[in-house]
């Protein structure tokens, strides 16, 4: 499944966002390989994004809210869209996304408290066409679903997609993932993050369940839960849900993927490391979202386009969300985009001004 583009509205705290993971013109070369859709070269996407910005910027809210209208499409089930509205506003969106053949499917809704009204459009995708121009074919085809969430998903297909968020998830997500190549991971994170953890096993007498040894002591991990969490490192701890989500991956099942923050007790090198090794098993028809405050994946050898920054502003006393991929600004191949971003030509570097106070606290001035 590939996202194209995305608008919220009262959803959030997001308040008219819009994001595009489209871009303009084919690269001749890209470490990423080719990101345009088989078979119609035109209908290009970003096949893996960056996301930065500061804390409250809604990195985790824009996963948050595009997991409940996937989940709901999947699940047949309309309660989780009512879960977008949390205000005294209805909420509102809409979602482009392309899933099985050459199709471009958009979903928009309004949620109004217990009341929920969909859309759904959608548009076959000729050989030539680009994304903006299937866009200009899209024909409204919610009668044929006559408002009924069942239909949808029978009109749109199976939709494929892994969220990884340490903030939401209860536990870990261990259904639809291949055990052996599991454990193949989990030797290797785990590992590579503490070497006393090398001997990995799964569990014969446990189901669903691996057992992680280390001087006599086990770890295990039972249906998607981590026991006996305090044996380990948060570092290590993080490094088990990284090694799930890796392990998701090489099973290509034409998955959307949106990994939140799971790097943040994780060494810098390994990170982008490990960010390599899933951008390697992207899939032709998948798409990664990878958001992080480490700076250092800004000096990976991405296109422009790959980058993207989140800032929040205050407007007539409302704070409004927005996002820049560096490709808007930075023209130029040469051109940084850490260096750009040190440089807060993305607005994305947080107000440090009330900080000053503590200052002359501190230093009596």
């Amino acid at each position: 499944m590939i996202v194209m583009d995305v608008r919220l509205n009262h959803i959030y705290g997001f308040d008219d966002f819009h994001i595009n993971f489209t871009y303009p013109r084919k690269l001749s070369v890209s470490l990423l390989g080719s990101e345009s859709l088989e078979g119609r070269e035109r209908f290009r996407f970003k096949k893996a994004v960056i996301l930065m910005g500061t804390n409250a910027t809604g990195k985790t809210s824009l996963g948050r809210a595009l997991l409940k209208i996937f989940k709901s499409i999947k699940e047949s089930n309309e309660a989780i869209l009512r879960e977008l509205n949390e205000g005294d506003y209805p909420s509102e969106f809409q979602v482009d996304f392309v899933n099985q053949g050459f199709v471009l499917h958009r979903l928009s809704g309004i949620v109004d408290g217990e009341n929920v009204t969909l859309k759904y459009y959608s548009a076959d995708i000729e050989e030539m066409d680009s994304y903006e121009m299937v866009v200009e074919k899209l024909v409204d085809r919610t009668y044929e679903i006559g408002g009924d969430i069942k239909a949808l998903k029978k009109a749109v297909g199976v939709l494929e997609y892994r969220f990884a968020y340490p903030e939401i998830e209860n536990s870990i997500r261990l259904n639809d993932v291949n055990k052996t190549e599991l454990l193949k991971t989990l030797r290797a994170v785990i590992g590579t993050l503490d070497p006393t953890l090398t001997d990995v096993s799964i569990a014969k007498d446990l189901k669903d369940s691996f057992i992680i040894r280390r001087r006599g002591k086990e770890i295990i991990i039972q249906e998607g839960k981590l026991l006996n969490r305090e044996l380990l490192s948060s570092g290590t701890a993080e490094g088990i849900d990284v090694a799930v989500f890796l392990a998701s991956m090489l099973s290509e099942k034409n998955c959307f993927y949106y990994c939140d923050e799971h790097f943040s007790y994780i060494q810098s090198d390994i990170e982008k490391r490990i960010f390599g090794l899933m951008v390697g098993k992207l899939g032709k028809k998948e798409q990664l979202i990878f958001t992080t405050h480490n700076t250092d994946m800004l000096n990976l050898n991405l296109p422009k386009h790959a980058f993207a920054f989140m800032k929040k502003e205050i407007d007539d006393d409302n704070y409004n969300v927005t996002v820049t991929f560096a490709s808007e600004i930075l023209k130029r191949n040469t051109d940084s985009v850490k260096c750009a971003m040190e440089n807060d030509v993305f607005g994305s570097i947080p107000d440090d001004s009330m900080l000053d106070e503590l200052e002359d606290i501190v230093y009596g001035e």
